[in-house]
């Protein structure tokens, strides 16, 4: 297939992508949309929705133009491949798929659990113990987080651990050795783990998921509407738990320990069959494929509703905001502890 790749409000995912385009082989990248039979929009425009609306090659080539976003703000203007996809009527009708993230191996990567599989880690899963029912390392990026840095498990077999000083998507802490030492720890806590939790993070979506799955650790996902990229046997080595059963994490878990590790090794082979580096793009061209063909109403009336999905967004940012700022007011004034503090 003749592929046109165009950047849309983003600048390393392009690079990624024509770096994966090339040791694909499989599609011919085209330098002009006029050319193409799919245009892959490769970027960010959840906040931004005009890098996507005044997009020339969006505003000559509607019909074949599909994205590539790892928005954490789910907005499916366009059909395509959102990382954060969650159940609407644009995933229902094959409009919209999710995916895992491309930059998980780009510029930020943790050194220890990128691909390919560097012997570091070979040697940190050989070695480990599994001392862990379940962890969760990760930042406050979420109510959901915040409720669960806030319960108390009283366990030592349970480690949860808020890493918010840890920024990750950047090269340049003050001591680069520090970086390192963290990235090691993190791997080092994944493999004693018989379970990781994925919570949601700042989007529905979270690079960790699909990290645990490569790792070959059991991942338990915790993200309520979160659509599940299709291809693998989920039901196989995935455990999903709604965010209000959060504090019932141990009895929930502790029934599968004796087959953790299976489902471990499951979840590794399903990563390395559908969402490897091997597979990225080709797997991401085929889902926009099947995007562009999707069933249900015509896409000419999603484009019709599009001004209403972004004003309804930003009208629920702003509802959320506003609510979210009137609710800690009222509790400092009464003084009860918020979600919103963490535990130390």
């Amino acid at each position: 297939m003749k592929i046109h790749l165009t950047n849309c409000g983003e600048t390393e995912l392009m690079e990624l992508m024509r770096s994966r385009a090339t040791s694909s082989g499989s599609h011919t990248l085209v330098s002009s949309p006029g050319d193409a039979e799919l245009v892959l929009m490769v970027g960010s425009f959840g906040l931004d929705p005009e890098f996507l609306l005044d997009h020339a090659a969006y505003r000559e080539f509607p019909d074949k133009c599909a994205v590539y976003t790892e928005d954490d703000n789910y907005l499916p203007l366009a059909p395509g491949v959102y990382c954060s996809a969650a159940e609407d009527r644009s995933t229902r009708v094959g409009r919209v798929f999710s995916y895992t993230y491309v930059s998980r191996n780009g510029q930020f990567r943790n050194l220890f659990l990128a691909e390919p599989n560097k012997p570091s880690w070979a040697s940190i899963e050989a070695s480990a113990t599994k001392r862990y029912l379940f962890s969760f390392q990760g930042g406050s990026t979420s109510l959901l987080r915040k409720r669960l840095f806030n319960l108390r498990f009283n366990r030592e077999d349970v480690l949860i651990e808020n890493t918010s000083t840890y920024y990750h998507w950047e090269n340049s802490p003050p001591d680069p050795r520090d970086r390192e030492r963290r990235q090691r720890r993190y791997a080092e806590v994944l493999a004693a783990s018989h379970f990781v939790l994925c919570p949601r993070g700042a989007g529905r979506g979270t690079i960790r998921f699909f990290e645990t799955m490569a790792a070959g650790v059991a991942p338990v996902l915790i993200s309520d509407g979160y659509v599940l990229p299709p291809g693998p046997d989920w039901r196989q080595f995935l455990i999903r738990v709604e965010e209000r059963e959060i504090s019932r994490l141990p009895e929930l878990l502790e029934p599968h320990v004796a087959e953790s590790a299976e489902r471990g090794g499951l979840a590794r082979r399903a990563f390395e069959e559908y969402f490897s580096m091997a597979q990225e793009f080709d797997s991401i061209v085929a889902l926009a494929a099947r995007a562009l063909r999707h069933g249900g109403p015509p896409e000419a009336s999603f484009r019709r509703a599009q001004q209403g999905l972004i004003w309804r967004e930003r009208g629920k940012r702003l509802l959320r905001t506003g609510a979210r700022a009137t609710a800690l007011r009222a509790m400092k004034m009464l003084g009860l502890r918020n979600p919103y503090q963490m535990n130390r």
